[in-house]
């Protein structure tokens, strides 16, 4: 999450983490369902990602996409989820 002032944003983002390439980026104003569909659907129009494992935060909806896209993905709090970060 991205707070600007008062407002809050959600970073959606796909990183190789080998390179540090940003894949596809969002912003969005919420996290949903929905929106993370989208990202996997355009992601997957744009890259060859079947084959990747996705680290995830906790968001449900992240889980959920990654499921419904048939992904691969594993949940990581701290760790190699920071390298991704750090292109941030």
């Amino acid at each position: 999450m991205i707070r600007l002032d008062d407002e809050q944003h959600w970073l959606y983002a796909a990183v190789d983490p080998d390179t540090n390439e940003l894949l596809h980026t969002k912003l969005e104003p919420t996290r949903t369902n929905v929106l993370a569909h989208a990202l996997f659907t355009e992601l997957r129009e744009k890259h060859d990602v079947d084959d990747a494992v996705f680290l995830v935060d906790g968001a449900t909806p992240l889980k959920e996409a990654c499921n419904r896209h048939g992904l691969d993905f594993r949940y990581e709090r701290h760790g190699n989820r920071n390298s991704v970060e750090r292109v941030f």
